[in-house]
């Protein structure tokens, strides 16, 4: 059996780049093509962002329940924090990112949270 990663301070303070990192990519595949609303779960989150540090699969959950359950934990207090603010703003490239956030939907505790772009062209 194999020790478990350890969730640094550092670590965790990553995840909302991955966050940002997630939103941006999705929107630039639907660019043009009128798509404006982005859903993300807290727990498809913890799960790429745990595959992406660690090269962990989610199909090993079991093997690293501990790791799974405090990234999720915290996905969801991110979560939680972006619901009480309602926006987002990224900067990328010189370039501003203005996103709305809503709850879709919680399911067991996994928050689902739509995320709505505004474009700056647009208003």
């Amino acid at each position: 059996m194999s020790t478990e990663p350890s969730l640094t301070p550092s670590s965790i303070s990553s995840i909302p780049s991955h966050l940002k990192m997630t939103l941006l990519e999705i929107l630039s595949r639907y660019e043009g093509k009128g798509r404006k609303g982005i859903l993300i779960s807290s727990n498809s989150l913890a799960n790429k962002f745990i595959h992406l540090q660690w090269n962990i699969r989610p199909t090993q959950r079991r093997q690293y329940r501990n790791l799974f359950l405090a990234v999720r934990e915290e996905c969801r207090s991110i979560f939680q924090y972006y619901i009480n603010n309602r926006e987002v703003i990224y900067q990328e490239h010189g370039t501003d990112y203005k996103f709305r956030v809503y709850k879709f939907d919680e399911v067991r505790g996994n928050l689902i949270l739509g995320f709505v772009y505004i474009d700056p062209n647009s208003l």
